[in-house]
Formats: structure tokens, C-alpha cells, sequence
């Protein structure tokens, strides 16, 4: 049987703001009980998830972040706000946005997606959305319905950090939640115009 890793492509976040975001737990009240919190530890940004891929594929994927962080500049993201995919009445994700640089965060995804093709990996079917996930409903639970929840978290600011690397990570998933190993990280070597 071929070894495969989980893999993903992200934007690490520092501790700082990592803790930082943890707090919005406390802006959801009540309703924050009823949902499964990401660990501080594993909160990232998301740019590309590629799911079970053998070792050579993984270095496709090294090739492909490597292209794209060439040319990009490092810049500043903002994360605030908090929402729900598909809607605040039937959550599956509860996310903190990102305000200053989700612009350069779509560009890098789209630089990203299409080194990834060039290598022979299929195009994502979803467009990219800028958003840290924080929480998800807890398995075999009806969600709760966060509207009221979310309305209060709107004004929520966890912080700002620099982008200066893209990262390459192998998520294990074990009973007691996934667990992530970096694999390979590059850095944003363009110059800021």
C-alpha cells in the first residue's frame, strides 16, 4: 500500500494572534458551548487543501508554493469580524475574517492555484474565501443556530500579523483531533511596491 500525507497549503499564524483569536469564543455567549473549538495551536489560514496525496505529489506541491511565493511581497493581514459558512442558522464552520489583506491573500491563492495545475493537480471547484475557521457544530449534534451570536461577534478584532512565508503542512488526524507537522515553508521573496 502507497504511503499518502494530508496536505495542505497555509499562512501560519503567529502566537500572538493565535491567543488573540481564542477570545472570540467569549463574543459568542451562550452558544459557544454547543460548538467544537479549533486548538490555538492549529489555527492557520487555508490557502489550498489537498487532501491525501502521495510523497512525490507532496513535492509537486513544494514545487508549486515555492513558484508562488517568489515573486509575492510580504504584507500585513487583519483578522476581525466572525461569521458562518453556509449561513449563521445552519453552521458548518464558524470563522474569523480577514479585512486588511484578504485582497493579497485571494491574489496568492490564485498564483498558487495555478502553479498547482501546472503540476498536474485538479483546479479547486470553490472560490477562495479569506477566513480562519475557530469552531465547528459538534459531531452528532443539530448546530446551533448562531444569528444572534454572530450579530454580537460582528465588531470582534483579533489582530494583525505579517504574511512573510507560505506553508506546506501534513495533517494527522487522530480520536483526540488533528494534529499538523510542516513540511516545507517558503518565503515571500518579492519586493513591496
Amino acid at each position: 500500500m502507497e504511503v499518502r500525507h494530508r496536505i495542505f497549503v497555509a499562512v501560519t499564524l503567529t502566537p500572538a494572534l493565535r491567543a488573540s483569536v481564542a477570545a472570540v469564543r467569549g463574543e459568542l455567549g451562550a452558544a459557544a458551548h454547543r460548538l467544537r473549538w479549533v486548538p490555538p495551536e492549529n489555527l492557520h489560514l487555508t490557502l489550498r487543501f489537498l487532501g491525501e496525496i502521495t510523497p512525490p505529489e507532496v513535492m509537486r506541491v513544494v514545487s508549486a508554493v515555492e513558484e508562488a511565493a517568489a515573486p509575492a511581497a510580504p504584507f500585513a493581514v487583519t483578522l476581525a469580524g466572525a461569521g458562518a459558512f453556509p449561513t449563521a442558522r445552519d453552521p458548518r464552520v464558524v470563522w474569523v475574517g480577514v479585512t486588511e489583506g484578504a485582497d493579497r491573500l485571494v491574489i496568492l491563492a490564485g498564483v498558487l492555484e495555478a502553479a498547482l495545475r501546472r503540476r498536474e493537480f485538479p483546479g479547486e471547484a470553490r472560490p477562495f474565501r479569506p477566513h480562519l475557521t475557530v469552531a465547528r457544530p459538534r459531531a452528532g449534534e443539530r448546530p446551533p443556530d448562531l444569528t444572534a451570536a454572530l450579530a454580537r461577534a460582528a465588531a470582534f478584532v483579533a489582530g494583525s500579523q505579517r504574511v512573510e512565508a507560505l506553508a506546506v503542512m501534513e495533517s494527522t488526524l487522530r480520536p483526540s483531533g488533528s494534529t499538523y507537522r510542516e513540511v516545507a515553508r517558503e518565503a515571500l521573496m518579492g519586493q513591496a511596491r
